[in-house]
């Protein structure tokens, strides 16, 4: 008989009741409060520890290199600006827009002169239309109320008791009012013998005529003054910019014919040395002939011929002869042998 005691059996599906039972248990009262009055703990963030602590040193040397290059960048921007390139930069810029702004002023002035100008040549011949219209109505409407026309209303000569009774009635019309268009033309003319009637009207109308003549031409004159020295204030303002104008080109050609005169002058010393180095190669040319001139009259000197009689009249023809025959020979005989060789084509 054995002496080990029988160890109980367990199923699979005990064991799994157990695991169940041990896993999904829900915990007690006092284990559930433990868990809840239990807080998490909190990452001290000032002290640098282990890992984190080396994040946060490579974070502030990262920051710290980018604040430095920006820095950099910023002071090597001041010193371009302040260096002398940029300095001329700016001049050139400044000299640029100051150009830009006094031709664009030039430009807008010669424009509002312009307009000026014909504003002005407009005004003139307006003026001088309406003066001669006006002198013409000023000679010629008193002229005409002398003359009855077609258009006239005579009205009858009043009675004295009509003239004691009603007051004088004043013309209210205006005596130079113009026709409607739509009557036609009046018609002038004077009897040889006028009416009592016919006889005051055209006194009346006369004098009225005469005397609106005269208020007409007096406002247009008033108006014509007016306008005439409007026109003068424009001629000036254009010859303003005239005489602007030129003066700018003045002080424009100044600078030119400045540099033109410095090379100019440049030119002319040029020209001087050259003129120097010509006249001294001149006068080494002479110099030069001189001396050969002394040479060979020394020469001549020293070789000397010997005296030769004089030989007879007849001789020297024969020797004359002798000389030109040979030199005018050659020439006949290159003729007539070009002659020979020339080919008829």
């Amino acid at each position: 008989m054995s002496t080990e005691e029988p160890q109980p059996t367990t199923s699979a599906a005990d064991e799994d009741a157990a695991m169940s039972s041990t896993t999904f248990a829900p915990p007690t009262a006092p284990a559930a409060m433990a868990t809840a009055n239990r807080k998490r703990p909190r990452l001290d963030l000032t002290v640098d520890k282990d890992a984190s602590g080396r994040e946060r040193k490579r974070g502030k040397s990262m920051f710290g290199l980018l604040v430095g290059t920006l820095n950099k960048a910023k002071v090597e921007d001041n010193q371009r600006n302040k260096s002398e390139a940029a300095k001329k930069r700016q001049l050139i810029d400044q000299r640029l827009q100051d150009r830009l702004r006094e031709e664009t002023d030039s430009v807008r002035r010669q424009e509002e002169a312009k307009k000026d100008k014909t504003f002005a040549n407009r005004k003139e011949e307006e003026l001088q239309l309406r003066d001669s219209l006006h002198k013409l109505r000023r000679t010629r409407l008193p002229l005409l109320a002398n003359f009855l026309s077609t258009a006239d209303h005579i009205p009858p000569i009043p009675s004295s008791e009509d003239s004691s009774d009603e007051p004088a009635s004043s013309s209210s019309t205006d005596p130079l009012k113009p026709l409607a268009k739509s009557h036609p033309p009046p018609l002038y003319y004077l009897p040889a013998i006028l009416t009592p009637a016919q006889e005051a009207f055209l006194m009346k109308r006369k004098a009225e005529v005469t005397e609106a003549a005269e208020k007409e031409w007096l406002a247009f004159r008033e108006e014509r003054t007016y306008g005439v020295a409007e026109i003068l204030k424009l001629r000036e303002r254009v010859a303003e910019e005239d005489a602007r104008k030129k003066t700018e080109q003045q002080s424009r050609k100044e600078p030119q014919d400045a540099t033109n005169g410095d090379d100019v002058k440049m030119g002319d010393g040029v020209d001087v040395s050259e003129k120097k180095d010509e006249d001294g190669d001149g006068n080494k040319d002479e110099k030069a002939a001189k001396v050969k001139e002394e040479a060979g009259m020394d020469v001549d000197d020293d070789a000397k011929p010997t005296p030769v009689p004089a030989a007879k009249p007849e001789e020297k023809t024969v020797k004359a002869e002798t000389k030109v025959t040979p030199v005018v020979q050659p020439k006949r005989e290159a003729m007539q042998t070009d002659e020979d060789d020339a080919v008829e084509y």
